[in-house]
């Protein structure tokens, strides 16, 4: 019955659109009227009344015109293409992720024309793998591999990164004291290896200049300060590299905490600083540029009104997931695993809140506002093109989403609670420990799937 129904919507929709194009065959012969400036454009009806990504939706009305190039339609704030135009009808295709509550607007020229219904638009979740899968692997890619074939012996637990050009950078621990680091590329279909690190008592890790265009190296270590970037015109060569110098070098770290104490950078849009938090609490920032670094949780503590140490009130826990707001410069958000919370901070005051999670210190699952929703070992983080945060939430399975315009937080991928490895949509696809989370220029997510050994592909349109 639901088949036979979903037919018929199908074909009611085919002979709509079959009549459009019919009278729109007409009007390319003279039979079309010109847009009336004097008269108002009048938004009567549409069909479908909902629908995903590339819906076909006609528009019925009045003083539309017949010049499709002098016609513009958005579902909201986004513009949708135009495919004709007859007069009383229209016809475009639902655009991308256009919101919440979407109302289609007409405008020719100075006037515009909004329909009174809402468009009901769906949302399509597909996961698919780039590269890995196989956990079972006993052996790992070489110099250049086709990505179809590559399958990794070790997790991919670590963050990961994307560039402009769609190549994304992880790294895995090959043993014996050793990390290689690969770049896949989609286009290309091959998975290169651009470094074999051979490190003791620590962990690489790359962290994505998105002003600048350039994939930085980094290390846990607190002892280690060098860095690079990657030149991926040059067969990534080691670029810009160089060994921080800080102002104060007293990070309140203890013990064996130091060979892992940091895990996470972001660049700050505002001053082309990278900002980190290292495992204690303590924050700093340093240029890439003249490799010059400042601790800052003192001043963020002299400011707060705390004793020195307090760390803002995060002293406990690591951070995976670090991003800034590009609308509001020097807002910070970042994890802490420990408390299974995401925060955010003023880098320019010091001022500190919850942003979402119970910060109970007790890992959990619960979708919802900010101050209800639970998480489990909240990892890496990105922010997408719509101010949107996601985030690997590692232990629930899943990557959830942080809507930062209706402060509420949800699943877009991954079935809480229930590890595993399928493909497919959002209902049955399936992570087991999600840890790394990139997105492209597009807003698609790249997952380091941990225990999966993959890297794997959300796109939500």
């Amino acid at each position: 019955m639901i088949m036979q129904k979903v037919k018929l919507v199908w074909l009611a929709s085919c002979l709509l659109c079959l009549g459009f194009a019919v009278t729109s065959c007409g009007n390319d012969e003279g039979g079309g009227s010109d847009y009336d400036p004097t008269k108002p454009i009048v938004c009567e009806q549409f069909y479908p009344e909902g629908g995903p990504i590339s819906t076909q939706v006609v528009l019925k009305g009045q003083n539309f015109g017949s010049n499709k190039d002098e016609v513009r339609v958005f579902f909201n704030e986004k513009e949708a293409p135009v495919i004709n135009v007859n007069d009383d009808h229209i016809l475009v295709l639902a655009p991308r992720l256009p919101g919440e509550n979407v109302k289609i607007k007409v405008k020719i020229g100075d006037q515009e024309g909004v329909f009174d219904k809402v468009f009901d638009y769906q949302i399509q979740t597909n996961i698919s793998t780039i590269c890995g899968g196989d956990a079972s692997a006993q052996t790992n890619p070489g110099a250049i591999t086709n990505l179809s074939e590559a399958q990794f012996k070790a997790s991919i637990d670590g963050g990961i990164c994307v560039d402009r050009d769609l190549n994304i950078y992880f790294e895995i621990d090959a043993g014996d004291a050793k990390f290689f680091r690969y770049v896949a590329n989609v286009e290309s279909g091959k998975l290169v290896k651009i470094d074999e690190l051979g490190i003791f008592l620590t962990r690489p890790w790359v962290c994505y200049d998105d002003v600048n265009d350039r994939v930085y190296h980094m290390q846990a270590n607190l002892g280690n300060n060098e860095y690079w970037y990657y030149d991926r015109t040059n067969n990534f060569a080691y670029m810009g590299k160089g060994n921080v110098v800080y102002d104060d070098t007293k990070f309140l770290v203890d013990g064996m905490g130091i060979w892992g104490a940091r895990r996470a950078a972001a660049m700050n849009p505002a001053d082309g600083k990278f900002y980190s938090r290292v495992l204690g609490g303590d924050f700093y920032c340093f240029d890439p540029v003249t490799a010059t670094g400042t601790r800052l949780t003192l001043v963020y503590n002299e400011m707060s009104g705390q004793p020195a140490g307090t760390a803002v009130d995060t002293k406990d826990g690591e951070t995976f997931g670090m991003v800034f707001d590009k609308d509001t410069p020097n807002l910070l958000y970042y994890t802490n695993t420990s408390k299974n919370c995401i925060y955010k901070m003023d880098v320019t005051t010091g001022k500190y809140s919850i942003l979402a999670g119970a910060a109970s210190g007790g890992g959990g699952y619960l979708d919802g506002t900010l101050a209800q929703a639970q998480f489990n070992n909240p990892r890496q983080m990105v922010k997408d093109s719509e101010g949107n945060l996601y985030v690997c939430d590692c232990n629930n399975h899943c990557i959830r989403k942080i809507n930062l315009k209706t402060g509420f937080v949800s699943t877009v991928a991954g079935l809480p609670g229930q590890p595993g490895y399928v493909n497919g949509t959002n209902e049955v696809a399936k992570f087991n420990k999600p840890a790394g989370l990139c997105i492209d220029k597009d807003d698609i997510l790249y997952v380091g799937d941990g225990d999966n050994h993959a890297i794997r592909r959300v796109a939500i349109e």
